[in-house]
C-alpha cells in the first residue's frame, strides 16, 4: 500500500495539450538562473511529466510539467506547475517554449540525449532547480490509473464546457464523434477519459487555469489513496501502475518517502502557480509572433526559492491556518461546503468540514478566532469565498480548536467561480449549441 500510494501520488500527472509547431526562433538568451539554495536539508525534487501522445516510445511535447519538492528533514511538500508556453533557453535549440524540450530530446540522434535529460537541463538553466528524479506518463497511462481506482472525485468550482470525444476508440477526425460537453460545478466522480478532458480543457479557460486543474487531479488521486488504506489486490495494481509510468525512482527511494507521504494530507501541501504580472508576462515570440510567457527573473527566483525552501526559519515553522467549514445551505444535497474546503486548500489553508447544527444562511460568513491585526490571512479567505467585511466576525479565542470558521450559505453557488472562466453556451439534449433567436 505504501509503495503504491507514493507511486500514484507522484506519478499521476495529466498529459495535456495538442501538438504544435516546435520550430525554435532566434532570440536573446539570458544567463543561467542561479542555483536555488537548499540549505543543509535533505531535499529531493521530482519532475512530473505529462506527454501529449499515447505512446512513450514516440517523441511528444511535454505539455504538463510539475515539480514536486520534498523536504524529508522538515516534512514539507510543495508542488509547482510549469506553464508549457514559458519562453526558455533549450540547449542546442535556442529560445523556445518549455514543452518543446522533451520533443527535441526524444528526436535527437545522440543516444545520450533524451527528452528527460534535455528537460532536466532546461529546468536547471532557466530555474536553477536540480531535478533528482522524474516520472513520466501519457494519455493512456493516466486513464488506466484513474479507471483502476474506480474514478476520482473532483470538486468543480467553475462550470467548464469544451469538445469531448464520444468514442475514444473511434475516429478522432470524425466530427460526428465529438460533442460539446458541459461539466457543471459540484463534486463530480470522473472516469479516466473525463478526468483527462478536465485536465486538458482550455476552450473556456486558459493554460494557467489548466495548470491548476492538473493539480486538482493530483490532489484527487492523493485523497483517494488516503481514503482506501487497504487494497485488495496490491500486486496487480502495482504492476499495472508500473507499466503505465516511466520513472527512474528506485524502490529504496519510494520506501524512504512512505512515512512522509502517509502522514501528509492534501491540505498540508504548498501549491504554487505562476501569475501574470508577477513571475510571468504575456508576450509574443520574435519572428512568428506566437503567444508566450516571458519570465520576470527576480520574481521567478523568489517563487522557486519558496518552492524548495522558505528563506526564514519563521516561515519554516509556520503551519497552515486551520479553517472549519460548516454547511449552512439548509440542504445536504449540494456540495458547496466541500468545494469551499478544497478551494481554501489551494490558498494555503488546512480546511475541513465541521458537522455542526446551524441555522440556514443566505450568505457566507466568517468568524475569526485569531484576532490578529498583523499578517492575518483572513483577506485571502474573503477573496476566495467572496465575503465582504460585513460578513466577518472577530471573536478572539486563545483556546481555539481552529483559527477560522466559515458558514457556507445557499447563495455561494451563484458566485463560487472566482477564476477567469468564460460562461458555457446553452446546448440542447443532443449537445448542440442553441442558436440565439434574432429580434429583427
Amino acid at each position: 500500500m505504501k509503495r503504491l500510494w507514493i507511486i500514484v501520488c507522484l506519478f499521476t500527472l495529466t498529459a495535456v495539450g495538442f501538438a504544435q509547431d516546435a520550430t525554435p526562433e532566434p532570440d536573446s538568451i539570458a544567463d543561467p538562473m542561479p542555483l536555488v539554495d537548499e540549505g543543509e536539508y535533505d531535499i529531493i525534487n521530482v519532475l512530473l511529466i505529462g506527454v501529449a501522445n499515447e505512446n512513450l516510445q514516440r517523441p511528444g511535447l511535454a505539455d504538463s510539467l510539475m515539480v514536486v519538492s520534498i523536504n524529508r528533514d522538515l516534512g514539507l511538500v510543495s508542488v509547482l506547475s510549469l506553464p508549457r508556453d514559458l519562453w526558455v533557453y533549450v540547449d542546442g535549440h535556442g529560445m523556445s517554449k518549455l514543452n518543446t524540450a522533451h520533443f527535441y530530446g526524444e528526436a535527437d540522434s545522440d543516444p545520450d540525449i533524451t527528452g528527460v535529460t534535455l528537460l532536466k537541463q532546461t529546468i536547471l538553466y532557466n530555474f536553477g532547480i536540480e531535478i533528482d528524479y522524474y516520472a513520466r506518463i501519457n494519455f493512456l497511462g493516466l486513464k488506466s490509473i484513474i479507471n483502476t481506482l474506480g474514478g476520482v472525485w473532483i470538486t468543480v468550482d467553475c462550470t467548464l464546457q469544451d469538445w469531448k470525444i464520444i468514442d475514444p476508440y473511434g475516429n478522432i477526425h470524425d466530427e460526428e464523434n465529438w460533442e460539446l460537453f458541459t461539466l457543471q460545478a459540484g463534486v463530480r466522480l470522473l472516469d479516466g477519459e473525463t478526468a483527462l478532458w478536465y485536465a486538458r480543457s482550455r476552450r473556456t479557460s486558459s493554460d494557467l487555469d489548466r495548470s491548476r486543474r492538473q493539480q486538482d487531479i493530483l490532489r484527487a488521486i492523493w485523497r483517494t489513496f488516503q481514503r482506501h488504506e487497504l487494497l485488495t489486490d496490491l500486486p496487480t495494481l502495482f504492476q499495472q501502475f508500473s507499466e503505465a509510468v516511466d520513472t527512474d525512482m528506485t524502490p529504496d527511494v519510494l520506501f524512504s518517502l512512505a512515512p512522509l507521504s502517509l502522514s501528509t494530507s492534501t491540505g498540508d501541501v504548498n501549491y504554487l502557480r505562476m501569475r501574470v504580472h508577477h513571475e510571468i508576462e504575456n508576450a509574443f515570440s520574435e519572428g512568428e509572433g506566437r503567444a508566450i510567457f516571458e519570465m520576470n527573473r527576480d520574481e521567478m527566483a523568489t517563487l522557486i526559492q519558496n518552492l524548495v525552501l522558505p528563506r526564514s526559519n519563521s516561515q519554516l515553522a509556520t503551519t497552515h491556518p486551520t479553517v472549519a467549514v460548516v454547511n449552512a445551505t439548509g440542504t445536504q444535497i449540494i456540495d458547496w461546503a466541500l468545494i469551499a474546503v478544497h478551494r481554501l486548500e489551494l490558498e494555503g489553508f488546512n480546511a475541513f468540514i465541521l458537522d455542526e447544527p446551524t441555522n440556514f444562511r443566505n450568505w457566507n460568513h466568517i468568524i475569526d478566532y485569531t484576532g490578529d491585526d498583523k499578517g492575518n490571512p483572513i483577506g485571502t479567505i474573503q477573496r476566495t469565498l467572496r465575503v465582504t467585511d460585513d460578513g466577518v466576525s472577530v471573536e478572539p479565542d486563545p483556546d481555539r480548536d481552529y483559527d477560522y470558521k466559515v458558514y457556507i450559505g445557499i447563495n455561494y453557488g451563484q458566485f463560487m467561480c472566482t477564476r477567469p472562466i468564460m460562461p458555457p453556451v446553452p446546448i440542447d439534449e443532443d449537445g448542440d449549441v442553441i442558436a440565439e433567436s434574432s429580434s429583427g
